[in-house]
């Protein structure tokens, strides 16, 4: 007759306290998996506006009410951001930087902080602000330019 011996291993844990890191774990996987379908849907559902004497950017995160009276309106202009390499993004302190998408708190090459929605380097409507600059891709930014000078006057 043979003896067997049975030895119990502390590899696997027993009991309720096993089963918290597989929580944990779970929690953060919909937590990026959310972060990652809201950055996402800000690709596409990003916008600004104009109401009551704020410039309101409304997007996923990262959504500003910027009074009229901050701004430096006479500094608003377009920029092509790869003809104009003074106000590209140099690097990100707070935001999501993906290839011809930046969105967020961004330091630039001339070293002013921004905050930055970009999509499309080619048309992005540069607006100065007291403490910081906003670079927002837009089709019709000279019609923005236009409707932020009346309200000026």
């Amino acid at each position: 007759m043979e003896n067997i011996l049975f030895f119990e291993t502390m590899t696997q844990p027993k009991g309720f306290l096993s089963i918290i890191p597989v929580i944990i774990l779970i929690i953060l996987v919909m937590v990026l998996i959310g972060l990652i379908i809201g950055y996402l849907y800000s690709m596409k559902h990003t916008g600004i506006l104009i109401k009551n004497n704020d410039v309101i950017i409304k997007t996923f995160l990262y959504s500003r009410k910027i009074p009229i009276s901050d701004i430096l309106i006479n500094d608003i202009q377009t920029i092509n951001l790869n003809q104009n390499n003074e106000y590209n993004v140099l690097i990100r302190t707070n935001g999501i930087g993906l290839p011809n998408f930046y969105l967020g708190w961004m330091k630039l090459k001339n070293g002013k902080r921004a905050l930055v929605y970009l999509t499309n380097k080619e048309n992005v409507l540069l607006m100065p602000t007291r403490d910081f600059v906003v670079l927002f891709s837009m089709q019709n930014s000279e019609e923005f330019i236009r409707k932020i000078n009346e309200l000026k006057q």
